[in-house]
C-alpha cells in the first residue's frame, strides 16, 4: 500500500515538474522539489475555484479533467524547452536524487509509524477527519459542516481539502488516506526544507550543502525545542520525562513545533500548511535572486493558500517579505516603486486565490489586545535560546551581499515571532488561555525559519572553501552541534511514547479502533455511509475532545449539532449552539410530535440515531420517534430510525 502510493506520488511530481522546471529552472534542483507541490496545488485550486462557482466539479471526474489539463500544459512546456529540459549541470542531478530520497524516507517513515497507532480517535482528529470526509462527499463548495447541519464549514480548512484531493488521487479509503497524507506532509517537509537550506546557503561545495540541507530537514521535521535538554540538565536524566510538556512549558500557553505535530498526528492547519510555507521560503530566496513577475504571482497564490489553510502564516511571512524589502531598500538593492509594484502583484493574487473562501468565511478572532501576563525570561530562554543563538551565529558568519540581507531578515523575523506574543495577542473565546493561540502560531513559524537557517549555517560552517576565522568556525561548529544534539533527543522520546514503543503494528486503517472498541457505532456509521441520501442526521450533542459525534464524522452525514466548544469558536458565539442543543433535546425527549416534525424539517433530518450516547444524555421517547419514521437498522442496543 505504502509503495503503491509512492508510485502515485512520483507521477504527481513528474506532472508538476515541467511547470516548475520552466519557471524556476535556476533553482539548484531545476525546480524538482517544487514539482509535487505544484501538481497538488494546481489540481486543488482549480477544483476549489470551479466548485465554488456552483459547478459540481469537486468529483473524481473533475479531478481527471484537471489532471488532463495539466498534462496538456506540460506537453507544450516540454516542447518549448526542447532538449534543454533534460540538461543537467553542476551536480543538479545529485541534488534531485537526494531530495527524492529524503521525500521517500519521510513518506515511508511517517506512514510506517502511523501503522503502530493509526486510530483517528483523539485530540483534534475527529474534526480533521470530519472536514476531509465532507470535502470528499461535496461536489459543490462550500461544503456543509459535519457538526452543524445546513451550515457551511467556517474554518481555515483548505488544507483539509488538499488532503481530500490526495485521497482521491490515491484511490483508497479515507480512513487509510488520512494516515498516508501525514506521510506526504513529512516527505514534502523534508525535501522542501533541504532545498530551502541548501539554496539559502548558496555555496559551491556540494557535499557541505547537502549535509547542511539534510541537517536543516532534520531540524524542522524532527527536532524539539530546548525543553528536553533543560530537563536533562535539571534532572540529570530523562526519567519521568513527558514529551508533551515541551509544548506547554509556559503556563496557559501553547508552543508546539512540527515534530510534536507529527507525533500526535492531528491534520491541523499549521501542519497542513507546512509544505506551503516551505515552498514560499524557497520562492522568497528565489525572488531575492530573480525578481520575476511569475515568481511574484506564484508567491501571491501561496499567500492565498496560506490564508485559507492557516491564516496566521500570512502575517508571519508578510513580515518576512517586509523586512527583506526594507533591507533591500535601505541597501539600494531595489527602487521604491518597483518594491510597491511587487507588493501589489503579490497582494492581488493572494486576494484572487482566497476570494471564494473569504466571501463565505466569518472571522473568528475578536481583535488584537495587549497582554497582561507575560512569560518568565528564563522560560523563554529554556525554549528558544538555542534557536536565537543559531540565528545570531549565522548572521555573524554570513558576509556575502547576496545572502546577508535574506539571512538577517529571516533571523530577525524568527526572533520577533518569539517576542510578539509577549506584547499583543489575538482575542478568541478562551479567557483562561488568552495568548495561547497567538504564541502557538507565531513561535511555530519561528521554529520553522530557525530550522531552515540552522541547515544553511551548518553548510557554511562545513564549507572549507569559505574563508572564515579558524576559531569562529570551530566555536560555531561546537555550539550549533550541541544545540542540534539536544534538539534531536525529543523525537527519541515522543514517537516511542505515543506509539507504544512500536510494539504492535496495526495497519493504516484509522477506523479499525472503532470497529474493535465501539462496534455498534462503527456499524451505524458504515450503514449511514452506504445509504446516505442527502438528508442530515441527529445524534447526541457532545463535548469537544470526546468520542461523541463519531458517527457523523465517519459516515460523512452532517448532524444537527456536534462538538460544542469547536462550533462555539467557529461561529463566534454560543447562540446557535444553544438553540440547536435545545432542538436536539426536543427531538429525543419531547412529546409534541408536530413540534418535533417542524424541527426535523428545519434541519432536513432524515436519520435519527438512538444509541448509548443518546440514552445516557436524554430521556429518549422512542414511541414518539417510531411515529416519525421506522427503525431501519439495529445492531446491539443501537438503532437508526429513518424519518418518513
Amino acid at each position: 500500500m505504502i509503495l503503491r502510493t509512492y508510485g502515485v506520488l512520483l507521477v504527481i511530481s513528474f506532472l508538476g515538474w515541467p511547470i516548475t522546471r520552466y519557471f524556476f529552472g535556476k533553482l539548484p534542483d531545476k525546480g524538482w522539489g517544487l514539482g509535487r507541490v505544484a501538481t497538488i496545488l494546481f489540481t486543488s485550486l482549480t477544483l476549489w475555484q470551479t466548485a465554488s462557482l456552483g459547478l459540481a466539479a469537486n468529483t473524481n471526474q473533475g479531478l481527471v479533467v484537471t489532471v488532463l489539463l495539466l498534462v496538456i500544459i506540460d506537453f507544450f512546456l516540454v516542447r518549448k524547452m526542447g532538449k534543454a529540459f533534460f540538461n543537467f549541470e553542476n551536480g543538479e542531478a545529485k541534488v534531485i536524487i537526494f531530495e527524492e530520497i529524503l521525500f521517500l524516507f519521510g513518506f515511508v517513515l511517517m506512514s510506517l509509524i502511523r501503522g503502530f497507532s493509526p486510530s483517528i480517535d483523539s485530540l483534534e482528529k475527529f474534526m480533521d477527519f470530519g472536514f476531509i470526509n465532507r470535502y470528499l462527499l461535496s461536489p459543490n463548495l462550500p461544503a456543509d459542516d459535519m457538526w452543524q447541519a445546513g451550515k457551511a464549514i467556517n474554518y481555515y480548512s483548505f488544507g483539509h481539502y488538499i488532503g481530500s484531493i490526495l485521497i482521491r488521487m490515491f484511490m483508497i479509503k479515507a480512513t487509510i488516506g488520512y494516515n498516508l497524507v501525514l506521510g506526504v506532509l513529512m516527505g514534502l517537509s523534508m525535501n522542501l526544507t533541504f532545498l530551502a537550506s541548501y539554496y539559502l546557503a548558496g555555496i559551491h561545495n556540494k557535499k557541505a550543502g547537502i549535509v547542511g540541507g539534510f541537517i536543516g530537514a532534520l531540524s524542522v521535521v524532527f527536532a524539539g525545542n530546548g525543553h528536553t535538554l533543560w530537563y536533562i540538565v535539571k534532572n540529570r536524566s530523562l526519567t519521568g520525562y513527558w514529551y508533551a510538556e515541551a509544548t506547554r512549558f509556559i503556563h496557559n500557553t501553547i508552543h508546539e513545533f512540527p515534530s510534536y505535530s507529527f507525533t500526535v498526528a492531528d491534520l491541523h492547519g499549521h501542519l497542513l500548511d507546512l509544505p506551503v510555507v516551505l515552498a514560499l521560503i524557497v520562492l522568497i530566496i528565489y525572488w531575492r535572486d530573480h525578481k520575476t513577475l511569475v515568481t511574484e504571482v506564484v508567491m501571491g497564490a501561496l499567500f492565498g493558500v496560506m490564508m485559507m489553510t492557516n491564516t496566521w502564516d500570512v502575517a508571519v511571512y508578510g513580515m518576512v517579505l517586509l523586512l527583506v524589502g526594507l533591507y533591500d531598500l535601505i541597501s539600494n538593492k531595489v527602487q521604491f516603486f518597483n518594491l510597491i509594484k511587487s507588493s501589489g502583484v503579490i497582494f492581488l493574487f493572494m486576494i484572487v486565490t482566497a476570494l471564494p473562501w473569504a466571501l463565505t468565511f466569518e472571522p473568528i478572532s475578536n481583535g488584537i489586545k495587549i497582554v497582561t501576563t507575560r512569560s518568565e525570561l528564563w522560560q523563554l530562554a529554556v525554549l528558544w535560546l538555542g534557536g536565537v543563538v543559531i540565528n545570531l551565529i549565522y548572521c555573524l558568519i554570513e558576509k556575502r551581499d547576496g545572502r546577508k540581507i535574506l539571512v538577517r531578515s529571516f533571523a530577525l523575523s524568527a526572533i520577533l515571532l518569539i517576542l510578539i506574543p509577549e506584547i499583543v495577542y489575538a482575542k478568541d473565546i478562551y479567557p483562561d488561555h488568552p495568548r495561547a493561540n497567538t504564541m502557538f502560531k507565531l513561535t511555530y513559524q519561528s521554529f520553522v525559519i530557525t530550522g531552515v537557517l540552522a541547515g544553511a549555517s551548518w553548510a557554511n560552517i562545513l564549507d572549507k572553501t569559505r574563508q572564515m576565522n579558524f576559531s569562529l568556525r570551530w566555536i560555531s561548529y561546537l555550539i550549533v552541534g550541541l544545540i542540534f544534539w539536544g534538539a534531536m533527543i525529543f523525537p527519541s522520546e515522543s514517537f516511542p511514547s505515543y506509539y507504544g514503543q512500536f510494539s504492535t503494528y496495526k495497519g493504516l486503517d484509522g477506523a479499525r479502533w472503532m470497529e474493535e472498541q465501539l462496534p455498534e457505532r462503527y456499524k451505524a456509521a458504515v450503514y449511514l455511509m452506504n445509504t446516505r441520501d442527502g438528508k442530515n442526521m441527529v445524534e447526541a450533542v457532545g463535548d469537544s475532545y470526546t468520542l461523541f459525534n463519531a458517527i457523523s464524522v465517519y459516515s460523512g452525514v452532517p448532524t444537527v449539532q456536534g462538538w460544542r466548544v469547536h462550533e462555539w469558536l467557529w461561529r463566534g458565539g454560543y447562540d446557535t449552539i444553544g438553540v440547536r442543543e435545545s432542538d436536539v433535546r426536543n427531538i429525543y425527549e419531547g412529546n409534541n410530535t408536530l413540534e418535533t416534525e417542524m424541527i426535523l424539517k428545519k434541519y432536513n433530518v432524515g436519520w435519527i440515531l438512538n444509541g448509548e450516547d443518546e440514552r445516557s444524555n436524554y430521556k429518549v421517547n422512542r414511541d414518539k420517534l417510531i411515529q416519525l419514521g421506522e427503525s431501519v437498522w439495529r445492531y446491539g442496543e443501537t438503532e437508526i430510525i429513518k424519518v418518513n
